[in-house]
This record gives C-alpha cells, structure tokens and sequence, in this order.
C-alpha cells in the first residue's frame, strides 16, 4: 500500500514524539512548579539530612542560598502519598510509625501561633481552636479544623492542637501528604516545623531551626507552586522531577 506524503509525515511525527526522549511526558505539577524544596537523607533510617532550594527562572533551575541540616522521622524516612508516581515497595509511610514521608507533595500554605506578614505566600494565625485531626476513623481525618465549625462532627478521639506550647508550631507549612485523596491510616498532620534541636528526630514532620523556617516561609511564592521533594539520596536519581532540576542538584 503505498501512502501520501501528508499521511507519511504524520506516521513519522508520532513516532518522533513516541521515541524521543526530548519529548516532555511530565506530570503536571512538573510543569507549572517554579520552587522546590528539597530535603535528602543519607539513607532510608537516617534521622537527618540537608535541605537546599531551588527555582525556575525560565527554563533554567537554579539554587538559591546554601543548604542547612533538617530532623527527619526518628525511624527515617517511607514512602508517602502525593503528587509522585505511587511506590509498592516498603518502607511507607502509616500512622504512627515515626517515619517522615518520601516522595514529592504539594506545599499547602503555613500557620502559626506567631503572626507573619507574607505577601506571596497563604499563612494563618492559629490559637486553641485549630486542630489537626490524627484519628484514622474520623470523618475528619487528616483534616485542619476548627472546634466551633458547626458543620464538623467531633467524632475523633485523637488530634494535635496547632497552637503549641512549646512553641515547636509557632512557624509552621503544611506538607500536603495523604491528601488526595485521604487515605484512613497513611499518615497525617505532616508539617515542617521549628525544631527541638539539631539531631532531635520526629514523630514524621521535617524541622530546622527557627530563623531558617521564618526564611523558608518568606521565600516561597504560592503562584510558583511550590513542592517539598523529599527522599534518600539513593532514590533521588529514580525520582520524576522537573526537567532540568536533577542536573541542578548535583
């Protein structure tokens, strides 16, 4: 069967678009994600690593200021749910099992007991009222909510209040983990937070010192889209990240 040149063309276009690797299949957060956070372990029971950013100018990433230490999960690190292609193999990360989640997720905003002024990125003042529910067989769980929504059934038997005593949540950014959907059980109130100390691991939220965190929540730009990579060096290479970025972190 002989074919028309017009048909011949478009043949040929599919199969550069099927065969080449220049051709972008990137998911969609990698497309309009212009800041990444990025936290790396030496291994998957490391209870501490070094977070750097980076942002997108164009179609260049680029790093922006010197990296610092961060406290991990004091069991480490285990494979979360977000915006990264879901993982079968263990660890993952549940409910109590004092792991920090791996993988890549959405960063959904901050909060604390002490006011911020931020004009590029999403930051509320909390006070007794706002919890965290952390109830696997709560209608709420995994949910921020406030104790005199009268559209919330209190039906939980465990939360966290976000307005700390001492002062670990004074600063604070949600990482969006196990949120989309809400799995009973995955892992919830996942934050990055002010830390006890250097070398004090977690219960499964990322800390770092107080000045770094007030630097982090000054820095980040809702309209950048930004996303919290977090991972053990061994999987960073495996890891779908923006074009570009896994050169920048070398």
């Amino acid at each position: 069967m002989k074919l028309s040149k017009s048909t011949g063309r478009a043949i040929l276009t599919v199969l550069i678009c099927i065969l080449s690797p220049e051709v972008s299949t990137a998911a969609p957060w990698q497309v309009d994600c212009r800041q990444v956070v990025l936290v790396v372990t030496s291994d998957w029971s490391a209870t501490e690593g070094t977070l750097r950013t980076f942002q997108r100018a164009r179609d260049k990433w680029v790093e922006v200021g010197k990296g610092f230490p961060v406290n991990v999960g004091r069991n480490g690190l285990g494979w979360g749910l977000g915006l990264h292609r879901k993982r079968k193999e263990e660890p993952s990360k549940r409910e109590g099992d004092r792991r920090a989640p791996a993988g890549v997720f959405r960063l959904g905003g901050g909060f604390g007991a002490k006011g911020m002024s931020l004009s590029q990125f999403p930051y509320r003042t909390v006070d007794d009222g706002d919890l965290w529910i952390d109830d696997p067989d709560s209608r709420s769980y995994n949910r921020w909510v406030r104790k005199s929504d009268p559209n919330i059934v209190p039906d939980w038997n465990s939360s966290e209040i976000l307005k700390r005593r001492d002062g670990l949540y004074d600063h604070a950014i949600v990482v969006e983990h196990n949120m989309n959907p809400i799995v009973p059980g995955r892992g919830s109130a996942i934050f990055m937070h002010i830390w006890l100390g250097r070398g004090v691991p977690t219960i499964g939220c990322t800390t770092m010192e107080k000045d770094k965190i007030r630097s982090l929540l000054k820095w980040l730009d809702a309209s950048a889209r930004p996303v919290l990579v977090q991972v053990p060096r061994s999987e960073l290479e495996g890891l779908e990240l923006p074009q570009g970025l896994k050169q920048a972190v070398q």
